[in-house]
């Protein structure tokens, strides 16, 4: 398994899930949600960056048991409003085309595939301005199969 392959492949349907979204950002004017695999970068505290909104793809753990490999992946997304009240709703304009995304193209890149269900959670506790909310994805995988007797001679010997 290929991890860095499968989270680009979950950065690729990212982009492509949020890619007509405009967003407020803290200057007062908008952006495209930033689409980051693994970690944001580390800031610079004497420079104003500009990453939120954004969504991260993170995995979370892999295993591979008889029946197959499965990866946990993470998504988090955070969204900027300054409304108390109401600014729950620009994270769910971030997290609803990216869950509506994942439903209709469950299979990602050429061998991974989301399985059901996919979970999204967003805590009761949040920080405003920043609001954070984050899907579970449970992806198969493919698994590299056990050479044996078998198979070598089904590969030597072409039958």
């Amino acid at each position: 398994m290929n991890v860095d392959d499968l989270l680009t492949n979950i950065e690729y349907a990212l982009t492509e899930a949020t890619k007509t979204l405009q967003l407020p950002i803290k200057s007062g004017t908008v952006t495209a949600p930033k689409i980051v695999k693994g970690y944001l970068p580390t800031k610079n505290p004497r420079a104003e960056q500009n990453d939120i909104p954004c969504a991260i793809a993170r995995l979370l753990s892999d295993e591979t048991t008889e029946e197959g490999t499965t990866a946990q992946v993470k998504i988090i997304c955070i969204a900027f409003s300054e409304d108390d009240e109401q600014g729950w709703r620009e994270l769910l304009t971030i997290m609803n085309p990216i869950k509506t995304y994942f439903l209709a193209h469950r299979n990602i890149g050429d061998c991974y595939r989301i399985a059901l269900p996919i979970k999204r959670e967003i805590p009761e506790e949040q920080g405003p301005p920043e609001w954070c909310g984050t899907f579970t994805l449970n992806i198969e995988i493919p698994t590299a199969l056990e050479v044996n007797e078998d198979v070598r001679d089904f590969l030597n010997n072409g039958n």
